[in-house]
């Protein structure tokens, strides 16, 4: 593809478009034959089942034949593992990231991140937005947490590699969140972090997974909505909009060859600030390849439109247009999207006895017991009445979208055999009056399971379990995310970080308690 199509045309292969609802919108066909729109992005909302998501896939495929250039689309999902996976029904949902980090394997990681990608492939998604490689150095982060590796640079970078191997086995990776996400104390989907660490402090920290993954051949880097004042001057300009960083840093310094996508430009970060129709534009100047709009129809045309008139008045050259249209191309074509492809996965491996056990494995490797009083330990659960007191129940911030084919660890343990419990949910926010009935509950039981969700990050959910303590010395916590919360309750018997809360995870979980498998100290 190259200068013999329109303007339009090639604008519309610098766009990855959301939208509403299981079918093909009449927008979106529209976008597809008529603007050559270059990518989709899919999240829970457009999956019912399998077989769905392979037909809605292909007939997304099929209307690019009709395309000004009849360019295959990327199409897109966030299927980091843990509770950031948009294809969940049917299938091997990897544990999160963090779960990974626990186990230190490069191995394993890259094991469990090519099942994904096999699994995406069979279902006609060919680009997978992850691994995320933010270094998780902020306990009171609201964002990251499991979804990054850990807190130490090396680690993340190392984990990170590996699991942009595995998935570039199938599909392509997208990493995220250049420059870097994990010390904030901001979501960028409601408001604009600043990380205001110096240069030097940013090169040992923040850049060092990146570095690895452009050593790692990865396809993409997805910018971050974040500003970082040693890299950009202008104040509160973040890494998306920002030239020094994008084209400076990224492209030049740091030798990047791949396509720069941006983060969802309707995220508040952007949206509360620059807006999302100028925003698109500045990107591109900025050097982004792709802008991704996940949304709403009426700023996608915006956004089109606006590009299409910077190109029109000189604004933006041409030239810079044709060379990020030509990075898409030469992805789409390392990912065998162009001419004759080899035959995908098939659909019957998805969810698969083989694939399950890889994730299984991975999250058995990953639960540890942080702490157990060897005098007078907790574990195994054996006959006394038990009470598993469970806290979430939805997604906790934007990234999570909606959780679905979740379970609970009351229900696992019922499962495994566990007859003497009852369970009790709680929500995030705890009512006075809750707070007071589930500690009554709870004196009628002879040892309390309860499962934590970055408690120290809920106040309610602190100062529950903290007078749980006060009153029950036979006291288990298990934490679903990260394990800083320990912090609030450092005087907890039993401490087991899960570092995920989807179904193999509660399995092992209940399998641990009841003392059918080791523990990992």
């Amino acid at each position: 593809m190259g200068k013999s199509i329109s303007i339009e045309a090639k604008i519309g292969q610098l766009l990855m478009f959301g939208f509403d609802g299981t079918q093909v919108t009449p927008f979106l066909r529209r976008f597809i034959t008529e603007y050559n729109l270059g990518g989709v992005i899919h999240f829970s909302r457009n999956i019912s089942g399998l077989q769905q998501l392979k037909n809605l896939n292909c007939e997304l495929q099929e209307l690019t034949e009709e395309s000004p250039s009849g360019t295959p689309l990327f199409i897109a999902a966030d299927q980091e593992g843990g509770t950031i996976a948009r294809v969940t029904k049917g299938v091997a949902v990897a544990p999160s990231a963090m779960a990974l980090g626990a186990t230190k394997s490069e191995i394993l990681t890259e094991d469990v991140c090519t099942v994904s990608a096999v699994e995406l492939r069979a279902t006609g998604i060919n680009m997978n937005l992850a691994p995320v490689l933010d270094v998780n150095n902020n306990p009171d982060n609201p964002v990251i947490g499991v979804r990054s590796f850990g807190e130490d640079p090396r680690d993340v970078a190392n984990l990170g590699a590996a699991a942009i191997r595995g998935y570039q086995r199938y599909v392509a990776a997208v990493a995220k969140h250049f420059p870097g996400h994990g010390d904030t104390s901001l979501d960028s989907h409601h408001e604009l972090p600043v990380i205001s660490h110096d240069r030097k402090r940013l090169d040992l920290v923040e850049l060092v997974p990146f570095r690895k993954a452009i050593d790692t051949r990865v396809t993409g880097i997805m910018t971050s909505h974040v500003v970082f004042p040693a890299i950009e001057p202008m104040e509160g300009l973040p890494a998306t909009l920002s030239h020094e960083v994008l084209t400076k840093l990224l492209r030049h310094e740091l030798g990047f060859e791949g396509l720069i996508m941006t983060d969802c430009m309707e995220m508040r970060a952007i949206t509360d600030t620059f807006g999302t129709v100028d925003a698109a534009v500045m990107t591109i100047l900025a050097g982004a390849d792709i802008v991704i709009i996940s949304h709403t129809e009426k700023l996608q045309k915006q956004a089109f439109d606006a590009l299409v008139a910077a190109v029109k008045s000189g604004r933006i050259s041409e030239d810079r247009i044709d060379e990020s249209v030509a990075r898409v191309i030469k992805a789409k074509e390392r990912c065998h999207l162009m001419g004759a492809s080899p035959e995908p996965p098939a659909l019957s491996v998805v969810g698969s006895k083989e694939h399950v056990e890889v994730m299984r494995e991975a999250i058995r490797r990953s639960i540890t017991v942080v702490k157990d009083r060897p005098a007078e330990s907790n574990l195994p659960l054996g006959n006394e009445r038990v009470l598993v007191i469970e806290f979430q129940t939805s997604a906790s911030n934007r990234a999570e979208d909606v959780l679905l084919g979740m379970e609970t660890l009351a229900n696992a343990l019922r499962r495994n055999g566990l007859a003497q419990m009852d369970g009790m949910t709680v929500g995030i926010g705890v009512s006075k009056e809750k707070h007071q009935d589930v500690l009554e509950r709870a004196r009628e039981y002879d040892k309390i399971v309860v499962a934590t969700s970055d408690a120290h990050r809920n106040l309610g959910q602190a100062k529950l379990v903290q007078d749980l303590i006060k009153e029950h010395d036979k006291i288990i916590a298990v934490g679903t995310r990260t394990p800083y919360e320990l912090k609030v309750f450092p005087e907890i018997p039993t401490y087991i970080a899960a570092y995920g809360s989807r179904p193999l995870v509660w399995d092992e979980i209940s399998r641990l308690l009841l003392g059918t498998v080791p523990q990992s100290l």
